[in-house]
């Protein structure tokens, strides 16, 4: 389950990213073609390349937008449709005639870019796949003409520029992978660290906090309280007659009870409170920004939601609860300390039933028919 929505969260950032790389590129190509028409450089081929790129593109940002789902589509597109415009700009500007040096070092310029969108936008094999099929449209062609063909009228600087960069593609690949795999193993260790870092804070049984977890958040609210910033309550509760549960029914009933049990409790609480298994069949509700009152109340519908649940025949759970509210001058173990205090009253005045323990004096028991009028 964290590992699963890890991932989820990760392929939604990178399509937000690529979102971004896709306007920018668009705005990119549209800036371009707009100086080169006003310069006068701008050639036949791109008058008409720059804007079917352009759309290519905004298509794809639309995909990302409005059809997640297709966000595989929209990076293949993307990536295809760039390296096709390189290819057949970069021909263009060799076999021209007459040679077009402008276009041939302007090209060149973006020729990289291909290589980048490709680790960028695709997976592992896909981007070097794709790669592969740029290098040897690129230079491909080239080698042809130069080998079989009737060599064009290149200037003479033009083959050792291309014997380099033939050379430069093959490096930039190379790191472009190299920077692939460390992304990779960087992405899998934090996949791994964020499992485990749930693991360490969750209880495998029930899915809920676990006790050290659930200190952190009450020693970060016990500093907001101390600070004035929002009040803060705690409820303490416990399964009644637990043990006799497991030894009547056996220990498996009880863990089915602990789960149902905790399932119930999400339900009645807010998205702002923490639950966490304390121990064995005790439980713990941090609620934070509320005062004694709203929580007991909070306590009492919780007691009436367990109370009133359709357990396993024969089975009947009740639990009492405890309730405190945090002082300016509690220490989080002196808030623990009456919380306890007031689940201990519940269970000595007959269980099944909210206790409020709103000060160092003994707590004021609620019974089930006071609290609930």
């Amino acid at each position: 389950m964290p590992q699963t929505h890890t991932t989820r969260t990760q392929v939604e950032r990178e399509n937000r990213m690529l979102l971004a790389l896709q306007v920018a590129g668009c705005t990119a190509i549209a800036i371009i073609w707009s100086m080169e028409w006003w310069n006068g450089d701008l050639s036949p081929w791109d008058r008409w390349a720059y804007p079917a790129l352009m759309v290519i593109q905004g298509g794809c940002a639309a995909l990302l937008t409005w059809w997640p789902h297709r966000a595989e589509w929209a990076r293949v597109m993307a990536v295809l449709a760039l390296k096709g415009y390189l290819v057949i700009a970069l021909n263009q500007a060799l076999f021209a005639s007459p040679f077009q040096p402008y276009q041939l070092v302007t090209t060149l310029f973006w020729l990289p870019l291909g290589y980048g969108t490709a680790f960028v936008f695709l997976n592992l094999r896909a981007a070097l796949l794709s790669s592969a099929a740029l290098y040897l449209a690129t230079y491909g062609t080239v080698l042809w003409n130069l080998t079989w063909g009737e060599p064009p009228p290149w200037p003479d600087y033009v083959r050792p520029m291309m014997s380099n960069l033939a050379i430069a593609q093959i490096v930039y690949v190379i790191v472009l992978l190299a920077i692939s795999q460390l992304k990779a193993s960087y992405t899998r260790s934090q996949a791994t660290v964020e499992v485990m870092r749930q693991m360490a804070a969750t209880d495998p049984l029930t899915g809920l906090l676990n006790r050290r977890a659930m200190a952190d958040h009450l020693a970060a609210n016990h500093a907001l309280v101390l600070r004035g910033t929002q009040p803060m309550s705690v409820i303490l509760l416990d399964a009644d007659h637990f043990k006799h549960i497991n030894d009547r029914r056996g220990h498996a009933t009880g863990d089915r009870v602990l789960m149902k049990l905790s399932s119930l409790l999400r339900s009645q609480l807010r998205t702002s409170d923490r639950l966490a298994r304390w121990g064995g069949e005790e439980f713990l509700v941090m609620v934070p920004a509320t005062g004694l009152e709203a929580s007991c109340e909070l306590a009492e519908r919780i007691r009436r939601a367990v109370a009133t649940a359709d357990w396993e025949p024969g089975l009947g759970v009740t639990i009492s609860l405890g309730v405190a509210e945090c002082r300016s001058h509690d220490t989080v173990d002196s808030l623990m300390a009456r919380v306890d205090r007031a689940l201990y009253a519940a269970k000595s005045a007959g269980r099944d039933r909210v206790c409020a323990e709103e000060s160092d004096e003994p707590a004021e028991a609620l019974s089930p028919s006071a609290s609930s009028g």
